[in-house]
């Protein structure tokens, strides 16, 4: 049984194929290997479908001659007088997730590697393993990657470059539409749903923030922040429509995550739908200007607002924060809404509102970065 919503081979067939092995050593006959995964189709409040089922026999008895490759493999790493076996980094290191010994296995890693080049093939990335070529910095001019955005990032970090189509920049910026709602939600998915119309792993919206900037540069800020254990959307949906204008561009990174959610909340709660589907339409996306005229050797292959803030507005951090990314701030949603204590619930309500004004404030300020070219 997995957490998933449907079964991914890479993922899931080694384990199931692994299980099947070690009960046929234990003497147990199996006829049938199914995956036990969360189901797309089930919908709050009613979980009688919340589970499915994916019969995956026969990729697990063709998988079995791996796993009895693998597992003597695993006799003789287990028998080694050294216990930790000596393992090359790479791609597999956080694929399909990050291996809790990548900390340990990647110190002393201090600039981009091979394993960072965006695709990359495997057969050239072999090729470069087996002439000793670990950092990006050191691969041979003669070298071809044979895909042209692996060749492009090669150049940009080798000759450091900073690549930064200024007219174009600004024509994209001319575009907008004054007031400019720079805007960001915080979400949690639950794997069993727990609000009315959610599947698993929908992204309910607990807390979002609003920077409002001017055309004359006034720049004002509004935010809202679930604090109760109830379902957080219809009183989230009202503070929103009475924070954003009818006109004016919605500024998000990477808009096709706030566009959804906004889609969500118009379908379940028709009475608001318009003016939420009007707003989805309003979204303009910041990403987009560094995917396509602003490439940045210092942004390490990655244009995350996490990359992108340190370089184009290095005087912001999240550094100083007791949020620092999305994942701590649905953890301690969490803990706030079951927290009794009035104190304690005052400051972790502090510190999420904190994160989420800092990920809006430093749209602003890149904004106002792009602006002065």
């Amino acid at each position: 049984m997995k957490s998933s919503t449907k079964y991914k081979a890479d993922e899931h067939l080694p384990d199931i194929a692994f299980q099947v092995y070690v009960l046929g050593q234990a003497g147990l006959a199996v006829g049938q290997a199914s995956l036990m995964h969360l189901n797309s189709d089930c919908r709050h409040p009613d979980l009688s479908n919340l589970f499915a089922l994916t019969d995956v026999t026969k990729a697990v008895q063709d998988h079995l001659t791996q796993v009895n490759a693998d597992v003597a493999t695993m006799r003789q790493l287990i028998t080694q007088p050294e216990k930790v076996p000596s393992v090359r980094i790479g791609r597999h290191c956080r694929k399909p997730y990050e291996c809790p010994f990548h900390i340990h296995c990647w110190q002393g890693i201090t600039d981009q590697t091979i394993y960072h080049i965006p695709y990359l093939k495997r057969p050239r990335e072999a090729e470069l393993e087996a002439n000793g070529i670990q950092y990006v910095r050191d691969i041979p001019s003669g070298f071809t990657p044979g895909d042209k955005r692996a060749a492009a990032f090669v150049e940009t970090v080798q000759q450091q470059t900073v690549a930064v189509d200024s007219d174009a920049i600004q024509a994209e910026l001319e575009q907008l539409i004054y007031p400019l709602y720079f805007f960001d939600f915080e979400t949690i998915d639950y794997a069993i749903p727990a609000f009315t119309g959610c599947k698993p792993y929908q992204q309910v919206p607990f807390q979002y923030s609003c920077h409002i900037l001017e055309a004359d540069g006034h720049l004002t800020h509004c935010d809202y922040l679930h604090t109760a254990a109830d379902d957080p959307r219809e009183a989230l949906v009202i503070s929103l429509l009475d924070h954003i204008g009818g006109t004016g561009h919605l500024v998000a990174y990477n808009i096709s995550f706030e566009r959804g959610i906004l889609r969500h909340l118009a379908e379940q709660f028709l009475d608001y739908a318009e003016p939420l589907e009007q707003m989805a339409e309003r979204l303009w996306d910041q990403l987009a200007i560094f995917r396509r005229h602003y490439q940045d050797y210092r942004f390490g292959g990655s244009n995350s607002p996490k990359s992108v803030l340190p370089v184009v507005v290095p005087a912001l951090s999240y550094k100083m924060l007791a949020v620092q990314n999305g994942a701590q701030a649905q953890a301690l949603w969490e803990e706030m809404i079951a927290e009794q204590e009035t104190a304690v619930k005052q400051k972790m309500i502090k510190q999420l509102r904190d994160y989420c004004h800092l990920d809006t404030l430093a749209m602003v300020e890149i904004h106002r970065a792009l602006l002065q070219g």
